[in-house]
């Protein structure tokens, strides 16, 4: 029992966690949290309460891997914020979870894994559908990994509200925005609203403040080291969130209706946020004019992934209860298209 486990924990807790750490190997070691930087850094993990994790914090104690937020069923309060800001890598409320507990701390002997893939949509106009798009891939991704749903595009209508989760609770940006470093992905995971397997990350209602690239590209970063799939909803506008995701992420996918006024914005589009950055090209029918995709990608300079048909029903759909995809429907199709070359580009970048 080489391995360490500290714990910053109420009494009451002593016990279950001296149990959790028994089953995954530990030995445990109670600490003082005003008086605990030596075995901070010396520790394999650590179980920290809120109180604690908040003196800790006072403390500026540097972020550590293997930090978990642990409560009693009574006491979850404030335990998400504190262990987020601290980059926890889990929150667990005991007895109920000590499974959950022991599973995570057995995790940090594994070897780490490979960051996930990642995506960042982008409309080529106003209208194009990305978000919709955006929504799809992260749906589909989910059928075979974990998902979060970051949305960056500060003018659009928020992705909860395009999977309908806008009621549930849970982390958006408002709680995160100004954080930095070792976001826990993990615990970020546990803290957002989720549906159908994707974790959603997007603004609260009618908050007005800037998002804060560090902030969105620690989010994205701890999102890709816990494993998640990201799909990032970006606007068309140039500025520093845009450009940072645009430049983290695998593959960069650009959304046009099928009209010449749409091939046109998308052009300046492409020009003023990609430049050389490889990228490639959805196209969203009828075409009045008849335009095929095919050419509509060349016109707009950019490979075509992907065409797809309307889809009846869609937005009365979307409107009634959240985006919900049609098994061999046209957007699905496309989804299926962009998250497998985000897949495809994982595995290259590993190999």
């Amino acid at each position: 029992m080489s391995d360490v486990l500290l714990v910053m924990a109420a009494p009451e807790l002593h016990d279950d966690l001296a149990r959790c750490s028994a089953a995954a190997g530990y030995a445990i070691v109670v600490g003082d949290p005003r008086r605990c930087r030596h075995q901070w850094m010396r520790a394999t993990a650590v179980a920290a309460d809120a109180h604690a994790l908040d003196t800790v914090a006072s403390a500026g104690l540097p972020r550590r891997a293997g930090l978990f937020a642990v409560a009693g069923s009574d006491d979850v309060g404030t335990l998400w914020r504190t262990g987020l800001t601290l980059g926890a890598d889990g929150g667990f409320v005991l007895p109920d979870e000590d499974a959950a507990l022991v599973a995570a701390l057995s995790r940090l002997r594994e070897p780490r894994r490979h960051p996930a893939g990642a995506v960042a949509v982008i409309p080529g106009h106003g209208g194009a559908g990305a978000s919709t798009l955006a929504g799809a891939v992260a749906l589909v991704a989910a059928r075979s990994a974990r998902v979060l749903l970051l949305d960056v595009d500060a003018a659009g209508a928020g992705a909860d509200l395009l999977l309908g989760v806008e009621s549930q609770p849970g982390l958006r940006w408002p709680d995160v925005n100004g954080e930095t470093g070792a976001i826990g992905g993990a615990a970020l995971r546990e803290a957002v609203p989720r549906t159908r397997g994707v974790g959603v990350l997007t603004g609260a209602r009618d908050d007005s403040v800037p998002l804060r690239p560090d902030t969105v590209l620690a989010v994205l970063d701890a999102g890709r080291g816990a494993g998640d799939v990201i799909v990032a909803d970006v606007g068309r506008e140039p500025g520093s969130v845009t450009t940072g995701v645009i430049d983290s992420v695998d593959l960069a996918v650009v959304v046009t209706a099928a009209t010449v006024p749409a091939v046109a914005a998308t052009r300046r589009t492409v020009a003023r946020l990609l430049g050389h950055r490889e990228s490639m090209l959805v196209v969203r029918g009828p075409s009045p004019g008849g335009l095929r995709a095919e050419q509509i990608a060349e016109a707009v300079g950019v490979p075509l992934l992907a065409g797809m048909r309307p889809e009846p029903g869609m937005a009365a759909r979307c409107e009634s209860r959240g985006l919900v995809l049609r098994r061999f429907g046209p957007l699905v199709r496309a989804a299926e298209r962009v998250a497998g070359r985000v897949a495809a580009a994982t595995v290259a970048e590993t190999r």
